[in-house]
């Protein structure tokens, strides 16, 4: 077997052993691009309400539902919430509550309007959250995660052995290589296969480089990517912007804080989010340019005040001088297709169709070319003149 032969067959049966997985995963991953949309359309009777003829301030709405219902526990909900939509509360329940994990209020008097699990299920409630976790780790836990990431390094690589499978074993390099490039509608459907599949591969390599090295980095993300990081970039201690202590927090005092201390920010920021942190006591907010919670570029910022003082006690900032945040920050963005917005989400999304499609034309070109495999393996195993090697007869 020539060099050639060798990746090609490493090519060929990595591409075989993964096509199932790779598949499913960039169907599924299309999908996600758009899941907090997909999971208010399934969910409208909870999210959506009739156009309210005023829309308050969010938090003081949150904050007087938290007087009024002792049995759930605050833990998140967004600040810029449309005046004909519910406001999505995130919350631990207490007792007489069990199973609940977001509830949804009225939009102009805060009542409490809805109530759901959102664990992954095979129910229009669960719907998004079982999206996710078939995605990330076929729900099988830690073992799907791992299972799933090593998918993902054997995409990787046979990306990198199929683009070398492209370059001419002879002739003027790029008079030949150019055809790699090509594709048209009026070959043959088997040429048409061969084609797209070589071409769309090329012609995408970066981005399918990226989805695949950052799907490889988050499903070993604990293992090796935050060990690596940590490594070749050591966290640094930041000093905080002054913030003065100002007394007992509640929601909407921590977004007044919030705003104080985004005017020393460089940048245009403003509130997106409250994060209600009852395990260490600390009330935070997320900082966004456009004042909804989003992922785009490297996320939001995150303040978190004392909830007994109203200090400023510690900031996540990735945009100003924080590189070891910086470095975990930019994995989830451009995984999702959120770095940049719309554009970015619907290039993802059609990333996900055309890996699906080169899975396709990969089992067809592995099937069509078969036969022929199949007779040059005869011929090499028969010695002259048809006979075995090393008969005698």
């Amino acid at each position: 077997m020539t060099g050639r032969e060798f990746w090609m067959a490493v090519h060929r049966y990595s591409g075989l052993a993964i096509l199932v997985f790779l598949g499913f995963a960039a169907l599924t991953g299309s999908l996600l691009v758009q899941m907090h949309p997909l999971d208010r359309w399934l969910n409208a009777d909870l999210f959506a309400q009739e156009r309210a003829p005023t829309a308050p301030s969010v938090a003081p709405l949150v904050a007087a539902f938290v007087r009024t219902h002792p049995e759930f526990a605050v833990r998140s909900f967004p600040l810029t919430v449309a005046a004909d939509a519910r406001i999505p509360v995130k919350v631990e329940a207490g007792e007489g509550a069990a199973g609940v994990d977001q509830v949804f209020l009225d939009r102009t008097t805060g009542a409490l309007a809805g109530t759901r699990s959102t664990r992954a299920a095979f129910t229009r409630r669960g719907a998004a959250e079982l999206l996710h976790d078939v995605h990330y780790t076929l729900l099988m836990g830690t073992g799907g995660r791992w299972f799933m990431g090593a998918m993902a390094l054997v995409w990787l690589i046979g990306n990198l052995v199929g683009v070398y499978l492209t370059l001419p074993e002879r002739g003027a390099f790029w008079a030949q290589w150019k055809r790699s490039w090509r594709f048209s509608f009026k070959s043959v459907f088997a040429r048409q296969m061969l084609d797209f599949h070589r071409a769309s591969g090329l012609w995408l390599l970066l981005p399918l480089t990226l989805l695949a090295l950052t799907s490889v980095c988050l499903n070993f993300f604990s293992e090796g990517y935050g060990p690596l990081v940590e490594r070749l970039v050591p966290e640094r201690a930041q000093p905080l912007p002054a913030s003065p202590a100002t007394g007992p927090l509640d929601f909407p005092k921590a977004v007044a804080a919030a705003r104080e201390v985004e005017q020393g920010l460089r940048g245009h920021w403003r509130p997106a989010s409250v994060i209600n942190d009852l395990n260490h006591g600390r009330i935070g907010v997320t900082l966004t340019e456009s004042g909804t919670l989003s992922y785009d570029d490297l996320g939001p910022i995150y303040l978190y005040f004392e909830a007994a003082s109203g200090r400023l006690v510690e900031v996540d900032d990735p945009y100003h001088g924080n590189a070891n945040l910086a470095m975990y920050r930019w994995l989830y963005p451009v995984h999702s297709g959120h770095v940049a917005g719309v554009a970015s989400e619907i290039a993802v999304f059609l990333l996900g169709l055309v890996v699906f499609a080169m899975c396709v034309t990969g089992i067809y070109l592995w099937w069509k070319k078969r036969p022929g495999r199949l007779r040059q393996r005869r011929r090499r195993k028969a010695g002259p003149r048809g006979r075995p090697e090393g008969s005698m007869t």
